[in-house]
Formats: structure tokens, sequence, C-alpha cells
């Protein structure tokens, strides 16, 4: 029977811009939280006859260490080259690595259906969460502000529970966890939707989120976490907790790209719009 690989290092994808360096800024903090090296990578797409790419990508990790050294001196730092396709070959790295951090995505959700994100690519197919970072200013660290968890009942989102709580523990930040509806979601649409006492509904929900979030609260005890059950759809009241919080995590059910963009996915959403840093999770 196998076993499972040993997950180690945050790995931040570096490809020579301003969001790249934000990206791994941020993750650094992650990596000295979490007591795990840094992995500054770079991918290019063919190995190349002469240097010059590979002294383009050194270039880019030079800038993006010293950027990360600055803020965070005390991290371990590892740099690699990868020859490949950059989102196919996050995925492969997604195998062993405990967390991957990306800048934004440039594409829009249209151009995404059409000209794959190399960022959605690889929020949807990786097997270890990955950080999109996000923000106007995006966030430098982890920090006190709060953390927002979009909740569905799911079993992905047991496990984008599992990592927001690991987080807020780590980072001394507040918890909140977010559970929307509307009424196509609970009842058949119609006349009678109309005397529904959707106040009560709501503290039967919010009891039932307390619920079950209770292993979790009980395992990480220190995170200050709260509840909001709130009528809406999931995409539009996360985007609105975005704008006060520092990270929003959600699970991924890993469509692909053209059917993300069609059907207008939470993640996929978020990935394109959020004010803050948001972590997918499909592991």
């Amino acid at each position: 029977m196998g076993t499972a690989p040993t997950r180690r290092g945050i790995v931040a994808g570096i490809d020579g811009s301003e969001s790249a360096l934000g990206a791994a800024r941020w993750a650094a903090s992650i990596a000295l939280r979490f007591g795990e090296p840094l992995r500054l990578t770079h991918v290019v797409t063919e190995r190349p006859s002469s240097n010059g790419a590979t002294a383009d990508g050194g270039k880019a990790l030079d800038a993006a260490e010293a950027a990360v050294r600055a803020a965070q001196p005390e991290v371990v730092v590892e740099r690699t080259i990868e020859v490949g396709k950059p989102a196919q070959t996050l995925v492969e790295m997604s195998d062993t690595a405990r967390m991957i951090v990306l800048g934004h995505t440039t594409t829009s959700e249209l151009q995404s259906m059409f000209a794959r994100s190399d960022v959605v690519h690889t929020a949807n197919h990786a097997h270890c969460p990955v950080v999109s970072w996000r923000g106007e200013p995006g966030p430098a660290e982890l920090d006190g502000k709060r953390i927002v968890l979009g909740v569905d009942g799911s079993a992905l989102s047991a496990k984008a529970i599992a990592h927001a709580f690991e987080i807020a523990d780590k980072a001394g930040a507040p918890l909140t966890a977010v559970h929307t509806w509307t009424e196509q979601s609970t009842l058949t649409y119609g006349e009678g939707s109309r005397f529904t006492d959707w106040e009560a509904y709501q503290e039967h929900r919010t009891a039932e989120l307390a619920e079950s979030l209770a292993g979790h609260r009980e395992k990480h005890p220190d995170v200050d976490i709260s509840y909001s059950v709130e009528r809406g759809k999931p995409d539009v009241m996360l985007l609105e907790h975005s704008a006060h919080a520092q990270l929003v995590v959600v699970g991924s059910h890993g469509r692909s790209t053209i059917a993300s963009a069609l059907l207008g996915s939470t993640s996929q959403n978020l990935i394109h719009h959020s004010m803050c840093p948001v972590l997918i999770c499909r592991s």
C-alpha cells in the first residue's frame, strides 16, 4: 500500500511581475508561521539552447529573494528554475508542496474561457491549497485582520474549514464562517416562500453551522470564531466580505476553465474580483 507524499514548503511562483513579488513577500510570512521553507520557483517553457532564459529567470529570482529577505529576513529560502508549461509544472509541484502562492491573474473571466489562465488552472487542478494574492494594496504579510471562510456543507468545504482554522490559529487572527442561502436553494420557489419565517430559518442554519465546526473549535481553541448566515449568492456575499478581510478561504470543485467561467463558480469569481488574497482548497 502506498503512502501519502510528505508535503513540504510554501511554493511561490515567480514570473518577474510586481504581483509575483508581492505574493512572494506574503508567502514568506506564511512560511515563517508554519515553520516551512519558502520555495521561489520560476518556470521556463523549454530548456534554452543558450543561457539567456536561465539568466532572466535568475534575475527574477534574485529580485524575489531580495524582496523576501527585506521583509522576512528569518525565512529559509530555496530557489528553483523548472522547465515546462507554468500551470502544469505548478500542478505537478503541488503533489508535495504544502501550499502554492501566486500573483493575481491578468486575464478576465471571459478571456479565461479561451486563453487559459495559469492561476485559474493551477487553482482548479492542484493537489494542495493555492493562494491568488490580490488586493489594492495587497497585504505584505499575515496579520491579525479577519479571515473569511466560505462554508457550503460539501466535502471540499470541509477541507477549506480545516485549512482556514489552521491559518487563523497560526496568524492569531479572528475567523468568520460564512454560509449563504437563497429561497431557490432551500425551498421550491413559489407562493409558499412568501410565508416562510426566514428569521427562524437563519437562526436554525446558524446553529447548524456552529455545530458543524465544533470539532475544529476544539482543535483550535484560541481561534476567535464568528458565524454569518446570509441571504444571497455565495460569490456576491464573499466578495463583500473580502473588502474587510485579509484572506478568503473556499473549496473548489475543480471544474474545467470553460465550465467554471460559464457557470460563474464562486472560486473563479473570487480569483478575478476579490479585494484580498483568496485561498482555494481542493485537497
